[in-house]
């Protein structure tokens, strides 16, 4: 009796892990799937974030000068157009800022540029004969953002802002980087350098044609002190 009442509930306990086992094995290789989902959209995302810290790379040593512009309130359409605004030579990236900062840390002499790499920015990388016109195109950017709104009312409104940025090891706070406008390129350093050096011998040939008849006059002068030798040398030939 002891047999024929227990085996129901054994039979009932055992039927019922059975089901419960075979309800909780679609949710188990589902949930595998998933993991093996994630394992492959993990590498791949991995593989987009190295290319990405890559480009960094590569723009961080390729250029003199990096700043960050920040764009939470500018549309797409907007900076796009400043994107299009930059010289040829000098390029912009959203990147997120860790991929940043790793990236800085990569290249020697960039890791100072962490110091501005914060909260959301555009960042543009220049090279030496950009960044004069780098500079420049943002702060015409930043003029044409605040056309629309009255001349009287501008002044409450920042719609952008240089965050900072790094020059030859250096960090950059966003008033140096917008001096950096009025940089000369080294093209231009040379001109004038080469107009300077024109000049010299110029200078040098007037000052040497100008001795023989200084000299003239001075022997003169002291010919004519025969007739008073009070006069000295120092009377005729004056201190500079």
């Amino acid at each position: 009796m002891r047999a024929s009442t227990s085996c129901p509930t054994q039979s009932l306990s055992f039927r019922s892990s059975v089901s419960n086992v075979v309800a909780f094995r679609p949710q188990q290789q589902a949930s595998q799937r998933g993991c093996r989902q994630s394992l492959v959209e993990c590498a791949i995302s991995r593989a987009t974030k190295e290319k990405r810290v890559a480009e960094l790379e590569e723009a961080l040593r390729n250029s003199t000068v990096a700043f960050g512009v920040r764009y939470n309130k500018v549309n797409v359409k907007n900076l796009e157009a400043f994107r299009r605004s930059l010289p040829a030579e000098a390029k912009m990236y959203v990147a997120k800022n860790t991929l940043l900062s790793l990236a800085a840390d990569r290249v020697e002499g960039w890791s100072e540029l962490k110091k501005g790499i914060k909260l959301e920015n555009a960042w543009v990388f220049a090279p030496e004969e950009a960044i004069s016109s780098s500079v420049k195109a943002f702060l015409d950017f930043e003029k044409k953002l605040l056309e629309p709104i009255p001349k009287a009312e501008r002044s409450k409104f920042q719609l952008t802002d240089v965050t900072g940025g790094a020059m030859s090891g250096s960090f950059l706070d966003g008033e140096q980087v917008r001096k950096l406008e009025k940089m000369p390129t080294k093209k231009e350093l040379i001109t004038a350098i080469a107009v300077m050096v024109k000049k010299v011998p110029t200078k040098v040939a007037v000052a040497i044609k100008q001795v023989p008849t200084k000299l003239a006059y001075g022997i003169k002068a002291l010919a004519d002190g025969d007739d008073n030798k009070d006069l000295i040398v120092g009377d005729v030939f004056p201190k500079a």
